[in-house]
This record gives structure tokens, sequence and C-alpha cells, in this order.
């Protein structure tokens, strides 16, 4: 941009804009399955993007793109009817990358919900377990390197009501959504989010608001939300009368093809961290559970139970 002044020529920089990850996919989730559905957006945007074994073999895009979304739900044991519990999050996403022969980092950085699944245990009596590692704080900048081509990040939100009395923030609805990140401003975050019709776009952006006091209650877990987002602007299928609170973030950075530098993930677990269906844990995590929508393609989801990598 250049600026007259006097007659004489004033070159202003401007900083860069931030750089979005043009083509990405806006695929549509069945029932309970935002987190796998979100990833796999991500996942097929890098397998385009020079990670091509990352995109799962099929007779057409809609064949391979489904039965990425279903490969990944078998690796986070995601489920129809119940969605994805936190704690199998950046685990099943590094299984998966790897699995199909590349390296990479998955990082979760967020509410602490080991503290919350630690304070839950402690007031039923039960034994810690001191290998827990409390997560990063989130902050906003960090979504700045969403610009780098091999990294990206999947949003975790929650619906949530405000007590102003308390200052606390608490479950609006028995559990979270996810959504993709296509890019992020200091002022706007555009994401594709699944919960869509196979008809209707899924592209969405939001207002952020940072938070700089207040905490999250859950059951007897409090946290502060310092640094974390209330989201506003397009429309997120909130409950009446809720916000929705950006409480953490994954972040996917692929290695290049030849690095061989051993991976890490974050794993996080806690109560009520579930992902697209109800909120608790189970006593035990089975296979996806069958689906019910005469939209989800039975043939394909036996197949990638039965024959997944």
């Amino acid at each position: 941009m250049l600026l007259l002044i006097a007659g004489a020529a004033v070159l202003i920089l401007l900083p860069a804009a931030a750089k979005e990850k043009q083509g990405m996919p806006d695929l549509s989730q069945i029932e309970q399955t935002c987190l796998p559905t979100s990833t796999a957006n991500l996942i097929i945007w890098f397998g385009q993007h020079g990670y091509p074994k990352l995109i799962a073999s099929g007779a057409t895009e809609d064949e391979r793109y489904l039965h990425t979304v279903h490969l990944i739900m078998a690796d986070t044991d995601a489920r129809f009817d119940w969605g994805t519990n936190q704690s199998k999050i950046t685990i099943g996403i590094e299984k998966y990358i790897r699995d199909a022969g590349y390296q990479c980092d998955v990082e979760y950085r967020g509410l602490d919900w080991i503290k919350a699944v630690n304070e839950y245990n402690a007031a039923r009596g039960e034994k810690l377990d001191p290998e827990d590692k409390a997560p990063l704080p989130f902050s906003q900048d960090w979504l700045k390197d969403n610009d780098d081509p091999n990294k990206g990040f999947i949003l975790l939100l929650r619906y949530c009501r405000y007590d102003e009395n308390l200052n606390t923030y608490s479950n609006a609805w028995d559990g979270g959504h996810a959504v993709t990140l296509v890019n992020a401003e200091p002022d706007m975050i555009l994401i594709h989010d699944p919960a869509h019709e196979e008809d209707e776009p899924g592209r969405k952006i939001l207002t952020p608001q940072e938070l700089t006091s207040g905490s999250w209650h859950e059951q007897q877990f409090n946290a502060p939300v310092s640094g974390l987002l209330l989201l506003s602007g397009s429309l997120l299928e909130a409950p009446p009368d809720a916000g929705v609170m950006l409480t953490g973030a994954v972040c996917i950075t692929m290695h290049p093809v030849n690095d061989n530098i051993a991976s890490t993930s974050n794993a996080v677990a806690g109560p009520g961290a579930n992902f697209g269906g109800k909120s608790g844990t189970p006593s035990s995590t089975p296979a996806p559970a069958t689906p019910t929508s005469p939209t989800t393609s039975w043939a394909l989801w036996l197949f990638d139970l039965l024959f997944k990598k």
C-alpha cells in the first residue's frame, strides 16, 4: 500500500493476512461423530497437500472420505450413540497418522480435564494416577500456527451457562462439540462445522471474545477460564439462552515425510469431556455402535470396522 503525503510516497507495511487452508473439506457428521468428522476434514486436507496415504482408499471421493471418517472413529474409539471421550482424541489421531506411515505431534491445550478427573476420583475415594500431566493453557495466539501448512487445529467447544453472581460457567448441554479451524485472525475465526446437512455448508465465521476472569464449574471440578474464548457470530446450534466456549484445541503437526523423529501426544481425560454425545465416561469403550441414520452407508461402515488398517 502506498500513501502520498505532501507529494512524497510513503510505504506502509500492513500485517500479512492469516493464511486460509483453502479447499478444506466440509464434511457433515452422522449422529455423534463431530470429533472424527472434524478431524477427517483436516486429515484429508493434509492428504491433499503432501501426505496422500492419510486418505483411505475407495472407488469414489465420497467413499474415500467416508472410509477416512470411519477409520478415525475406530482409532479414537468414537461411537455413533456416545460420541468421543476426550481421553482418546490425541492418542487416536496420532495412531491413525502413524499407521498411515507418517510422523506427527498431537497436542491438546485448554481446560485441565486431567485435574477434573483426578478431583472427581478423589471425591469418590479412588486412587489418582501420578503419571497424569496437566496440559499447557490455551492462548488465542497459538491459533496463528494454523498459517503453517504442516499444522492444523481441531477446536473443542462446550455449550455453557454463565452465573453472573459467581462468575462461573457450567454445562448447558451434556456433551461438547468439535469443529475444524480453517483460518484464524485476532477478530475472526473461520471454521467448518460438521453439524450440517449434506446439502448445506458448514462454513461459519465466528467472533472470539477472550475471557479474562471466571471459572468453569463441573461436579467437584473448578478451573480458571482466563485465556479461553467465548464465540459468537454464526449459529452453532447452542441450546436456548446458552453461550459457546472454546475450552481447548488439538493441534496436529505433520513431520516432513522423511523425518523419523519420534512423535508425541498429549492425552487428556475428564468427567463430562465427551464430544458429540452424552457426558461422562462409559465403563467400557466398545467399537463404534451401529449407525441408526438411514444416510449412513452400512456396507462401508461394516467394511471399515472389520478391515481397518
